[in-house]
């Protein structure tokens, strides 16, 4: 029994030892994580109030919120994937901000928890990906080869009011409630093993 109470005692401290080393999923937020902790990023308002300047804005949030753009009720443009006399301005953002060096040699995805409507990223002055288009879902990059690991990195990201997708429109901005534009919900980098499970 003793030896039995021995070999158990071993096993589950070395299953402790190696659950301790195994790497782990970080994640390094470039925003707030919601509207009480708001990070600071430049930014440019391309129409309507306090539009045509560059300024700062809390991330994340709808700039109409801030101040910035035209508020417009959906419901008056209901039916129409591309009206006349619509609110179509856009945000243009940048924010710098480090990349540990421990990071090098592993995946880092910039993760972005959703923005309205179509967005563009580039980090450090190229493209990462293609257009997401459409506000309400969680979307990523995998920006490990764009980085520059223990040093600065520049963030810029143009978020478009309006989608040039019909169908976003007719689904998103044209219903009973206010359309709004912005980076509304956190950004994150997300760090994993370069070897990992996608789900």
């Amino acid at each position: 029994m003793k030896k039995v109470t021995t070999l158990l005692s071993t096993l589950a401290l070395a299953t402790t030892l190696a659950a301790q080393n195994l790497p782990q999923t970080e994640r390094q937020y470039l925003s707030g994580r919601g509207c009480d902790d708001m990070v600071e990023w430049d930014f440019f308002c391309t129409d309507g109030r306090n539009s045509g300047k560059w300024t700062k804005i809390g991330v994340p949030s709808c700039w109409e919120l801030q101040g910035f753009g035209t508020y417009q009720y959906g419901i008056t443009f209901y039916g129409k994937a591309f009206p006349e006399g619509i609110a179509n301005e856009k945000g243009m953002y940048k924010y710098e901000f480090e990349v540990p060096e421990k990071f090098r040699g592993q995946q880092v995805n910039l993760v972005f928890e959703a923005s309205m409507t179509d967005t563009e990223v580039k980090v450090n002055g190229r493209k990462v990906g293609s257009k997401h288009q459409g506000a309400f879902y969680r979307f990523s990059y995998n920006v490990t080869d764009f980085l520059k690991y223990g040093k600065k990195n520049l963030l810029e990201v143009t978020v478009s009011k309006e989608s040039e997708n019909a169908s976003v429109n007719l689904a998103e901005r044209r219903a009973d409630y206010w359309n709004f534009g912005g980076i509304f919900r956190p950004v994150f980098l997300e760090v994993k093993p370069a070897v990992n499970l996608r789900h």
